[in-house]
């Protein structure tokens, strides 16, 4: 993907994630505009974080531009969390893919949730560094007690589907300790999953 040909979009929330981009969603009217770069950029499939849409606007967008549309929806009620338990190999088979672009509606607390899903129970495991978070940033003010919440959800329902832990105990709490060191480095360098 040409990160490069997204970034002079102006395209809210913006940035570069694993072989891929996030931002603002772009079922929005406001970012119409932009369908044509991330056509141009090289982008394959839409990853939409939204719990609903109340509209078919979104994937007939994608249909219209040759993209592929994947809805994970993010949430913490039990029946989303199900969901999300479901969907996950899904979901880690377009990110490992590459050439997509990940959104909820203003490109940045789903968006921090679904990455650290992503990387804790599958791309650590691939020697991934843990994605920079933008919506959860401490320096900004914010907590993470949402991540965490949606993570020792979805770790007790894979653990309920499944009649086994997804990864031991001591390593789910280590990688949920690199994601809050993430939140407090806000600009700084990231770290490689190796180097905690």
């Amino acid at each position: 993907m040409n990160y490069s040909r997204l970034s002079i979009t102006n395209i809210p929330d913006l940035a570069p994630v694993y072989s891929g981009a996030r931002g603002r969603t772009m079922s929005s009217r406001h970012q119409a505009y932009a369908w044509r770069a991330l056509k141009e950029a090289g982008v394959t499939t839409i990853i939409d974080l939204r719990e609903k849409d109340y509209t078919d606007r979104l994937p007939s967008l994608c249909q219209e531009y040759g993209m592929q549309y994947f809805h994970y929806p993010v949430d913490t009620s039990a029946e989303t969390i199900a969901h999300m338990v479901e969907l996950f190999p899904l979901f880690c088979e377009r990110i490992d893919a590459g050439d997509f672009y990940i959104a909820c509606a203003m490109g940045l607390h789903r968006t921090d949730i679904a990455l650290c899903i992503y990387w804790l129970f599958h791309g650590a495991d691939k020697g991934l560094t843990p994605p920079r978070i933008h919506g959860y940033s401490q320096k900004d003010g914010h907590r993470i007690d949402k991540i965490m919440r949606v993570l020792n959800a979805m770790y007790q329902a894979f653990t309920d589907r499944n009649g086994t832990e997804p990864l031991e105990p001591s390593l789910f709490k280590e990688r949920k300790n690199v994601i809050t060191e993430q939140t407090r480095e806000g600009e700084l360098p990231l770290k490689s999953w190796t180097d905690y």
